[in-house]
C-alpha cells in the first residue's frame, strides 16, 4: 500500500498510515478530482489536492523517478469543462472549445516562463510541463509554508515591519527578473506569495498565469483584476501596462503588511482617494517607507517608482522619497520656471537668431520667382490675415519673389483644389488638410522645410515620420484630445478638476457622448468607443449627456454654444496622449526657383512670427502651435494652461 499524504510504501491493509499517522485516502475529496493514485506521464503519482483556483488544481505528487515530493498543477477551469468523478479525461463543450485551447496555451506559456528562472531564489523551480487527459500539467517544487494572506489572518492581519519589508524584498527582486526578460506579472497581491518554512526562510512569488510579456501586442488581454491590489489601469483592455503595474500591487501588499488594512479599490481612488497613509495606522512605520508605499501606490502610472531597482533603492532606504504631494509640487514648480526661463531664454535667442538669419537671407537672395499660395479659410479671416501679414515680412527681405495669394471658403476648398489638381494647375504652395491622395502625388518632397532652422524650434516634429507616410505635408500646429463637462441643469455631474485618466472618473451611469467628427483622435486614445451621439451633449433643450468626448478644437464652439449651463474642459491623462496634427501645407512640382521660394515661405511659416500671428493672436484657443516660443506662450492662456502638466506624454502617430 502506498500512503497519499507521505507517499511511503507500506504492507498490510491499514486504516491510518503507519509513518504519519494520517487516514488512508481512497477517493478525491470533489468528483472533479483526480483520485489519488493516478499517474501522470508514467512517474507522476497523485496525492490529494492541496488547493484549487479559478485556472487550475494543484496536488501534491510522488515523483517515482527521482523519489521525491513535488506539486503538480493541473489546467482546470472549472466554467469551460468539467470531469465525470472517477474518469482522467475532461470535457469541454464545443462551444467552450476555442476559448479553452486559447487559455490552455496560456497556461503552458506560464510553465515556460516560470521554467526560465529555474535558479530564482524567489522563483519556484519548474520541472516540466506535458499534455495529458485532454488538458496539461505543470511539475514544480513542492513549497511547505503557507500563503501571505492565509499567514496574515492567522496572525492578526498584520506583521512586523521589517519581516514585511524582508518580504517586499524578495518579492521585488523576483520581479526585478521577470521584467528584465520583458515579463509582467500582473497579480501580485498576498494570495500569490508564498512564505516557506524552514530552516532557510525563503518567500515564493507564485502564479505567473496571468503574466503578460510587455513589449506584446496582443488582441486579446485577459482583464486580471484583485481588487485593492490591481492598479487602475489594469481595469481597461489596454496595453498600458508595464512594470509600474507590478509595483502599485506590490505597493499595496505591502500597505496590508504594515497596516492589517487592505487600500480603496484603485477605481474609487481615481474619484475620491481616501487611502489613509500607513505611518497614521502604524506608528512603527517611517516617513521614508510611508513615502515609499505610497508613490508605490499612486493612482497616476507616471508618479510610481518607474522600475522595480528605484522601488528597492526606495524600501531599502537607500533613496530618500519625499511624498507624492511635494513631488506634484516639485514638479509644478520646475515646470513652471522652466517654461519662464524657456520663454525668456528662447526670446533672447530667437532675436540674435532672427537678425541673423535675415542678415543671412538678405545677403543670400532667392532668384526671381512667381508662386501662387491657396489658404482655406472660415467665416472669419484670421488665417487670411494671418498669411497676409507673414507675406509681407517675407517679400520685404526678398522682393525679387512675387506672391499671389488666393484666399478660399472652407466649404469650397477641396472641391477647387481637386479640380486644380486634374488640370494640373495646383498652386505652388497651398494647404493640404484632409485632402485625397490624388492631390498629394503631385505634391513634392519636403525635406528641405524639415532640415530648416525654423523646424528645429518646433516641438514634436522629432515624431514626424511615425506619423506621415511620406514627406509631403508639413504641420503648423495639432490638437489634443479632452472631454467636455455641464457643471450645472438636470444632467450635470460634479467635476473640479483638470483631468481624467478613465472615462469611470466621470461616475459609472454617466452618459458620455463622442463628437463623431473627430473620431480617429478618440479612438486612438479610448479604443472603440460606443458612446452617445453628439446632440445628446450639445442639445440646449435636451441635453442627457453632460459629458461629450472632443478635441480641444471645438474649445470656442462649446463655450459659445450651452449658454444656460455652466462647463468646464478636462484634458486626458495618460501615460501616452495621442495627439493629431494639423493645418498641414504642401508644395506642388514646379521649377526649382519656384521650389525655392515655396520651401522658403513653408518654413518661415513655421517660425515664431506666423504662428503668433494666427495661433495666439487670431486662431481659435484649441488650435495648438508647434513652434516652441509659441507653444510656451499658448499654454500660459486660462483654457490651456493645464497642457503644461501633459504635454510631454503627447505622441503622434499613423
Amino acid at each position: 500500500m502506498r500512503c497519499y499524504s507521505c507517499f511511503k510504501e507500506y504492507q498490510g491493509d491499514f486504516k491510518v498510515c503507519p509513518y504519519c499517522g494520517m487516514p488512508a485516502i481512497t477517493e478525491a475529496a470533489e468528483p472533479i478530482h483526480l483520485k489519488p493514485g493516478t499517474v501522470l506521464a508514467g512517474r507522476y503519482i497523485l496525492g490529494t489536492a492541496i488547493g484549487a483556483g479559478g485556472f487550475g488544481i494543484v496536488y501534491r505528487a510522488w515523483d517515482s523517478k527521482l523519489e521525491t515530493v513535488v506539486a503538480v498543477k493541473e489546467f482546470f477551469v472549472a466554467r469551460l469543462v468539467t470531469r465525470a468523478q472517477g474518469t482522467k479525461d475532461i470535457i469541454v463543450t464545443k462551444k467552450s472549445m476555442a476559448e479553452f485551447q486559447y487559455r490552455k496555451d496560456r497556461f503552458l506559456a506560464e510553465a515556460r516562463n516560470m521554467a526560465k528562472f529555474g535558479a530564482h531564489r524567489s522563483i519556484p523551480n519548474v520541472f516540466e510541463f506535458f499534455e495529458e487527459n485532454g488538458t496539461a500539467y505543470i511539475v514544480m517544487e513542492y513549497l511547505n509554508g503557507m500563503a501571505l494572506n492565509n499567514y496574515l489572518a492567522q496572525v492578526g492581519g498584520r506583521i512586523d515591519v521589517d519581516f514585511a519589508v524582508m518580504i517586499a524584498g524578495e518579492v521585488g527582486n523576483a520581479l526585478k527578473s521577470l521584467h528584465e526578460q520583458n515579463i509582467i506579472h500582473r497579480d501580485v497581491a498576498p494570495d500569490n506569495i508564498f512564505i516557506c518554512q524552514g530552516k532557510d526562510l525563503k518567500i515564493k512569488l507564485m502564479d505567473l498565469g496571468a503574466a503578460k510579456l510587455a513589449d506584446t501586442t496582443d488582441d486579446v488581454i485577459d482583464i486580471i483584476l484583485k481588487p485593492g491590489y490591481s492598479p487602475a489601469e489594469q481595469y481597461d483592455n489596454t496595453n498600458n501596462i508595464g512594470p509600474w503595474t507590478d509595483i502599485y500591487a506590490l505597493g499595496a501588499s505591502l500597505y496590508v503588511m504594515v497596516t492589517g488594512v487592505k487600500p480603496d479599490e484603485a477605481t474609487n481612488r481615481k474619484i475620491n482617494d481616501s487611502v489613509v497613509p500607513p505611518m497614521e495606522l502604524n506608528p512603527l512605520v517611517s516617513e521614508n517607507l510611508n513615502n515609499t508605499i505610497m508613490k508605490a501606490m499612486a493612482v497616476e502610472p507616471h508618479m510610481r517608482f518607474q522600475t522595480i531597482d528605484e522601488f528597492l533603492l526606495a524600501l531599502s532606504g537607500e533613496k530618500k522619497v519625499i511624498s507624492l504631494e511635494e513631488e506634484r509640487r516639485k514638479k509644478k514648480r520646475k515646470r513652471l520656471f522652466g517654461i519662464s526661463a524657456a520663454l525668456i531664454v528662447l526670446s533672447v535667442i530667437g532675436f540674435f537668431v532672427g537678425r541673423s538669419y535675415t542678415s543671412k537671407k538678405q545677403a543670400d537672395t532667392l532668384k526671381p520667382a512667381d508662386i501662387s499660395v491657396w489658404i482655406s479659410v472660415k467665416d472669419n479671416s484670421s488665417e487670411e490675415e494671418a498669411m497676409k501679414a507673414v507675406i509681407a515680412d517675407f517679400t520685404a527681405k526678398f522682393p525679387d519673389v512675387k506672391i499671389d495669394l488666393e484666399a478660399i471658403p472652407e466649404e469650397q476648398y477641396s472641391r477647387r483644389l481637386e479640380s486644380a489638381a486634374k488640370r494640373g494647375e495646383l498652386p505652388t504652395l497651398f494647404e493640404s488638410s484632409g485632402l485625397s491622395e490624388s492631390v498629394l502625388d503631385e505634391a513634392i518632397d519636403l525635406d528641405n522645410v524639415l532640415k530648416s532652422s525654423q523646424a528645429e524650434e518646433c516641438l514634436f516634429l522629432d515624431q514626424y515620420n511615425k506619423y506621415y507616410d511620406g514627406k509631403k505635408q508639413i504641420p503648423l500646429g495639432f490638437e489634443a484630445p479632452l472631454a467636455f463637462v455641464v457643471t450645472n441643469g438636470p444632467a450635470a455631474i460634479d467635476y473640479d478638476k483638470n483631468f481624467f485618466q478613465d472615462l469611470s472618473d466621470f461616475g459609472s451611469d454617466t452618459k458620455i457622448a463622442v463628437d463623431d467628427r473627430y473620431l480617429p483622435l478618440l479612438d486612438a486614445n479610448f479604443k472603440k468607443i460606443n458612446g452617445e451621439a453628439a446632440n445628446t451633449f450639445l442639445d440646449e433643450e435636451k441635453n442627457t449627456a453632460p459629458v461629450m468626448l472632443s478635441s480641444t478644437m471645438e474649445i470656442n464652439e462649446v463655450r459659445n454654444l450651452l449658454i444656460r449651463f455652466e462647463k468646464t474642459y478636462v484634458y486626458y491623462q495618460a501615460k501616452k496622449i495621442y495627439c493629431r496634427f494639423l493645418y498641414e501645407w504642401s508644395i506642388s512640382e514646379c521649377d526649382k526657383d519656384e521650389q525655392r521660394a515655396a520651401e522658403t515661405l513653408l518654413s518661415w511659416m513655421l517660425g515664431n512670427v506666423y504662428q503668433q500671428y494666427l495661433m495666439i493672436k487670431e486662431a481659435s484657443d484649441g488650435q495648438i502651435p508647434i513652434n516652441n516660443v509659441c507653444f510656451e506662450e499658448k499654454i500660459q492662456s486660462r483654457i490651456l494652461e493645464p497642457v503644461k502638466d501633459i504635454y510631454e506624454s503627447f505622441t503622434f502617430s499613423r
